[in-house]
């Protein structure tokens, strides 16, 4: 993948999402269905309740939806998956400052500094682990969805419904004989067709990973370290 193709499209979906068009709601749209789930996991770290992590998970999203929490993000300021993360941190403090503001009355009378550090400990900015691992996770199932997309549009579903397990990490051992089997195809077959689907799905792995980087970022750094935590 070559750098001139290597930053346009998540970056792009980010901007097109900032107008109050059709256009622009649908980018939004899609921004919340890509990203809900690693937000709604760090929100839970952070907040220590189910119920109150889905509502204000879902007050986030909302806010995302009006376009107000996107009026910073630029491809020059570094990772998307940072800027989402901050986005949520600083959103998760200012309602916590206002809950304490509405239940005095009146300005707070403790220090305010004291409400970071019931969300972030040693003034946490950046993603953590679990974050990140969400995040590939997130990223992964885009890139299954997207290959699968791909080989039905080829009149290959069937081979998709056979051979998604090895894609997805929950294939067995030794199984390859009951895919060839399905398949009517050899086992060597099977093996062929799974390097190419592995080689295709790295393909969008990289693509959804670069969408995400800043011009800079070195994407095969990046790739090796979601991977990692996937593994």
């Amino acid at each position: 993948m070559t750098s001139s193709s290597s930053h346009h499209t998540r970056w792009s979906l980010v901007q097109t999402a900032k107008g109050d068009t059709p256009q622009g709601r649908a980018a939004l749209a899609e921004l919340c269905e890509i990203y809900y789930r690693p937000i709604e996991s760090q929100m839970r770290l952070w907040i220590h309740n189910p119920d109150e992590t889905r509502e204000l998970t879902h007050a986030f999203f909302a806010r995302l939806l009006s376009g107000s929490q996107l009026a910073g993000a630029e491809s020059t300021r570094g990772r998307f998956r940072n800027y989402l993360f901050a986005s949520a941190r600083h959103f998760l403090i200012s309602e916590r400052r206002a809950q304490q503001a509405t239940k005095r009355g009146a300005a707070l009378t403790e220090n305010t500094d004291t409400l970071d550090e019931e969300i972030a400990d040693d003034g946490q900015t950046q993603p953590d682990v679990e974050f990140d691992r969400a995040w590939t996770c997130a990223l992964i199932h885009r890139a299954l969805s997207t290959l699968e997309a791909e080989l039905v549009s080829a009149g290959k579903a069937n081979a998709w419904t056979v051979l998604k397990p090895w894609l997805s990490g929950t294939a067995n051992h030794g199984e390859t004989a009951q895919a060839a089997q399905q398949l009517g195809i050899s086992e060597t077959a099977v093996r062929v067709q799974l390097s190419r689907l592995r080689q295709r799905l790295r393909h969008h792995l990289e693509q959804q990973i670069a969408d995400t980087l800043s011009p800079g970022v070195d994407l095969q750094t990046e790739l090796r370290h979601l991977l990692a935590l996937w593994a």
